[in-house]
Order: structure tokens, then sequence, then C-alpha cells
């Protein structure tokens, strides 16, 4: 069909050479012979360009077009030549000029469409460029054979102008005759699901899976679908197949990695991953999903050698550094998080990174610097946070607590009443003012503030959980009590509630209770670890069935293997086990990293003792009194200290 202008030409030039009329006109024999130039340079032109000899096809077509001044096939082709060498300006001069010829050329009209696109989808292109993509290309659909390319070029133009209804009547015109066609199956499902049919993009591409031979791709963007509905073995199943298709997908497969995490199998998508990675070792981000798999899987070490990997393949952007520090947070080496993120922080501001990026490296290098009990720097980072994004409630709330740790409860009050002014009810925030209000000894007024809060939030159940902690902590056990009982009457599912109702109850002695209560939300969620730590350490420090206890504890700390506070916790166990070789190491991690905690420190101290350490275990005490000063007795601590330093001759 390209040519048809030219085929016409040839029979003209037949007729009019055999006409004894013609003959005898010398302007006819003019005008015959320009034509036949022009018919000889255009076949010299395709001969050349054949030949790779551009330039000089060049040269051909626009001299064919001088000689054949009405004819637009010459000057089309031209168009297509500029094209394929991404000559776009001289592209569209010639075409525009073949359309100005012969408005209704089909040549003509899909090389300017398809130049026009191709600019639509680069850099600097302008809504114009897709008007005129989309003109052209409806010009150029007059075939008698769909032109494939038109056809998805031109559905494409459509969705990304939200035009999706003109893109589904063309692309499923295009399968009614190439119902094989897989990237229109694709477009199509895209334009379901655009228009708000997602059934619809389903239901299709299942049946392309069913029907034939599906691509990589195909199948991929089904498993896309079925994640989206949360249909996380479905999706497995597609992305299997897709990988068994196209093994050197590195999307594909991460795409797999993904769905098998959802779907709760950690060690299945580690070995995807491995797998990827040992074929492309600087896929980064595999290797960022890797380190994050092998966290899941409590593999340390290997997440540690993973993120470092990435932090050598990419060390001028964020991606190392946040895998890395992901490990260290793992491991509660908060010290290690900060010497990782700070520089990391302070290189993306001065090379002008996202604002996103630079919150995401604030919000854990303050947390860290909370847990290492330098509030200080936590809240020179969360002002600088809120500054950057003033309108994220989160960055507030954690320069209050960072304010209130600091006793800074002025200025924790004043971000509080501004923080207010757009979210007046937020329960957040009312919990932070409550505890701001009680810090500084304003108690019946941080009572007000939480009563008022759960009349305007009693159906959430955090706002009858932050009453009850409060009434708890301000002996008003009857009355925290009394509300927990309420609320697990109207969320008894909710496990949050429950534990609190067992830690209210244990800090009033009422053991049995206590005990009832974290067995049924183990009964609910058997892995529960803050329950399995909280039930197994109030068994050991009772003496109380202490194998059972070890067994509890054991359980929690799988799930989060350095955490300092159920290391405690174990080791404590051990101790009264009279298992003194078992309690050392736990205890000493335990007391290496909570240095604070009075309690920790306490344990840590006995342990020592009893091992004949007595210099430490003194600095260990020492440490004890100086920490919190929660949960313990001074003056126990203060005579067990007098009698190691007789012990030591001090």
């Amino acid at each position: 069909m390209r040519h048809h202008c030219f085929a016409a030409v040839v029979a003209g030039l037949i007729l009019i050479w055999a006409s004894p009329v013609a003959a005898q006109s010398s302007a006819g024999e003019s005008e015959v012979a320009a034509k036949a130039r022009a018919y000889r340079l255009f076949m010299e032109g395709r001969h050349l360009e054949g030949e790779g000899n551009l330039d000089g096809a060049i040269q051909a077509y626009r001299a064919a077009a001088e000689h054949d001044s009405e004819s637009a096939e010459m000057l089309a082709e031209l168009a297509a030549l500029y094209a394929r060498r991404n000559q776009t300006d001289e592209a569209i001069t010639a075409g525009q000029s073949a359309v100005e010829r012969e408005p209704d050329n089909e040549t003509a009209h899909r090389i300017l469409g398809l130049v026009y696109a191709s600019r639509a989808s680069g850099r600097g292109a302008t809504p114009e460029d897709v008007t005129e993509a989309i003109k052209h290309l409806e010009q150029a659909r007059g075939t008698l054979i769909p032109d494939v390319q038109v056809a998805l070029t031109l559905a494409r133009l459509h969705l990304r102008m939200e035009a999706t209804d003109e893109a589904i009547v063309l692309l499923e015109e295009l399968l009614e005759g190439e119902s094989g066609l897989m990237e229109a199956s694709l477009l199509l499902s895209r334009a379901y699901e655009q228009a708000g049919r997602f059934q619809d993009a389903v239901v299709w591409l299942e049946g392309v899976v069913e029907g034939g031979r599906p691509s990589s791709r195909v199948l991929a963007r089904l498993g896309e679908l079925y994640e989206r509905d949360r249909r996380w073995s479905d999706a497995v199943n597609m992305y299997e197949r897709a990988v068994a298709r196209n093994v050197r997908s590195a999307r594909i497969k991460r795409q797999l990695a993904n769905a098998l995490l959802e779907l709760g199998e950690p060690g299945r998508a580690g070995e995807v991953l491995r797998e990827l990675v040992t074929m492309r070792p600087r896929d980064a981000a595999g290797l960022y999903l890797l380190s994050e798999v092998e966290l899941e899987l409590n593999r340390f070490d290997e997440a540690e050698a993973v993120a470092r990997q990435l932090l050598e393949l990419e060390p001028d952007t964020l991606r190392g550094h946040f895998a890395l520090a992901q490990v260290y947070e793992r491991r509660h080496e908060y010290h290690l998080v900060i010497e990782t993120l700070e520089p990391a922080l302070r290189s993306a501001q001065r090379q002008n990174a996202r604002d996103d990026q630079l919150a995401s490296l604030m919000a854990r290098l303050g947390f860290a610097y909370q847990q290492v009990d330098d509030y200080e720097q936590a809240t020179e980072i969360y002002e600088e946070a809120v500054e950057l994004m003033p309108s994220t409630l989160a960055f507030t709330a954690r320069l209050v607590e960072s304010y209130i740790a600091g006793e800074r409860f002025a200025d924790a009050m004043g971000v509080l009443e501004r923080a207010k002014v757009n979210h007046p009810d937020n329960l957040m925030l009312a919990r932070l003012e409550a505890q701001a209000l009680s810090d500084r000894g304003d108690i019946r007024r941080a009572t007000d503030v939480l009563e008022q809060t759960l009349s305007v939030h009693d159906g959430e159940p955090s706002a009858y959980i932050a009453l009850a902690y409060f009434y708890s902590e301000y002996d008003r056990f009857e009355d925290a009590l009394t509300l927990l009982e309420l609320a697990e009457q109207r969320f008894p599912d909710n496990t949050s509630i429950l534990f609190q109702l067992g830690a209210v109850l244990e800090r009033h002695d009422r053991f049995a209770e206590a005990e009832r209560t974290f067995r049924r939300l183990l009964e609910q969620d058997s892995e529960h670890a803050p329950t399995l730590n909280y039930l197994g350490y109030m068994l050991a420090d009772r003496g109380l069935r202490l194998n059972e206890s070890v067994a509890l504890l054991e359980r929690a700390i799988e799930q989060d293997p350095y955490n300092g506070s159920y290391l405690d916790s174990l080791g404590w166990a051990y101790f009264k086990l009279e298992q003194l070789d078992l309690a050392e190491p736990p205890l000493r991690a335990a007391g290496d990293q909570l240095r604070n905690n009075s309690v920790v420190q306490d344990h840590l101290g006995d342990l020592l003792s009893r091992l004949g350490h007595d210099a430490e275990a003194i600095a260990a005490w020492e440490r004890s009194l100086a920490g919190d000063r929660e949960g313990i007795e001074s003056t126990a601590i203060e005579l067990k200290i007098d009698d190691a330093r007789r012990r030591i001759g001090r």
C-alpha cells in the first residue's frame, strides 16, 4: 500500500506513451518525462538506501519530489528515512510537505504520527506532541489490513490522555482479528484497569494465558493484577511461569520474591534472590531486597554482607546506607546506625536529594539518637525534619517526644498547640500532650485530655489503651481495669488491649489473672513476641516453672535475636535456674546494649557477683543506680555494693 501512487504513475506513463495524441503534444511529453525522471530517482533512492548510502538516498528522494511536484509519496518516503535516522525535525518537515500535497496520504500521516509519538515519550515533550501524534495516527488508520504499530501507538497515547474508552474500542477491534498480539492484550488489560474495570482486566488476561502460549510479560502482568487483588498464591504461580519463560528477567524475579514474602515464604524468596544476584551481581534493586529478606530470616551476617556489597556498588546513593542501617537497627546497634546515616544525611543534603529521601534518613537517624538517649541530637534532627516537611505529623510527634525526654516541656507544648490547629482531635497529639502535662506534674489536666480524647475516639482501641495506661501509672488501677475490660468486650480480637490488660494486672500483683490474660492472647497469636517475653519474665522473676519460662523466652528471641530486653529476661531465667554459664552471655549482651536500664544492670551485677567478679559487679550496680532507676530498690543495691567492696578489700 505504501507505493500505490507510483503504480498509478507507471500505468499512466504506459497509456501516454501509447497515445498518438500524447506523442504530438510537446507539453505532454515534458510532463511525462518529468514524472518518469521522478520515478527513476525514487527507485535510485530505494537502491541507495538498501546499499546503506543514506545521504545519497536523501538527495535522490529530494530530486524526485522536485521533478514530480504533485505526488506526495516520495516526500513520505523521505520523511520515513529521516525518521529512521532519528532526524525528527527533518522528518516532520518532509511529512508535512507530503500532507500539503496529498491531505489523505496515509503513509505521510503514519510517519508524522509515529515521529510525534516518539517525541511525546522523550524529554522536553509538549502536550502538542501528543495531540499531533493522535491526529496523524487517526488519519493513518484507513488501510485495509490493520497497521499494528499504528494501532498500538495510538492506544498508548489514548491511555496517556486518559481517553480509556477510545483505547478500549481500538484495542478490542484490533484483537478481533489478531488475538495472538500479546502487546495489544497487555495494553487492553491496562485500559480496562484504568477505566475501573479491574475484573475485566483479570478475566481478559486469564483468557490469554489459558488460550495459547503467553509471553513472560503477559504472565507477569497477570501476576501484578493478582497482587493487587491480594491473591498471593496465584501471583506466585504466574511469576514462576514468567520466570520459566524468561529466566534472565531480573524484574520478574524481584516480583516473584516480593510475592513470596507476602505469601509468608521468605525462605523461597531468599532462594530466588540469591539466584538473581549470582546471575546479576550488579543488580542493585535485587541486592537491596535480598538484604531485607536475609533480615526477615534472621540471617544477620548474610544481610550485612549483602548490604556492604550494595554499598560498594553504589557508594554515592542511599540504598546501601539504608540497607546497612536496617541491619544495625535489627541488632539494636544504634551507635552504628548513627555512624552510617549521619554522613549519608549530610551528603544527601549537599546533593539536594529529594525531600522524601531526606525524610527517610531523618526518621531513622532521629530514632537511633533517641535509642541511645541522645535527645539533644534527636531534637536537632527532628527540628530539621519538621522544617523540611511541616505537614508530616509523624515528625511533629517525634519532635515533641524528644522535647519531653529532654524536659523541654514549654517547647513541647508550643509545638503541640500549633499542630492542634490543623489536627484538633488527633489521638497521637492528645497522648503526647497528656505525657507532657503529667511529666511536668499536671496530672489533672493530663487526665482530662485523655478522657476527652476517648469521648471523641471511642471507636478506636488505642484511645482506651492510652487512658488505661495513664490510669495504671497513677494508681487508678480499678479505673484502668474497668476501661480495659470494656475495651476487650468492644474489640475482642485486638491483641494490644489484651496485652495492656495483662500488664496492668501484673503491675498490681494479680499474677494469676495476668498469666491467664497473656495465655488468652497467645491463643490468638502464638508468636506474639512481647507477650512471650512478658510472661516468660514474669514466671522467671517469681521463680515459677523456670523451664517453661526459658522456652517462652527462647521463642521471643527467635523473632528478635538482639532485643536487649528479651536477652535480659532469658539470662535472668537461667540465673534463677542456677545455670550461670548459660545466663552470662545474654545478660552481658543485654547489659552492653541497655546501659541506662537500671533493672538490666542490677541483674548483670548479681550474675557477676555470683561468678566471683566483684569489681565488674560493682560497676554494673553503679550503672544501675545512675540509670533510669525504674523497678529497683536503691538501698538494696547500695548494700550489695558495700558487701562486694568488703570482699575485695576496698
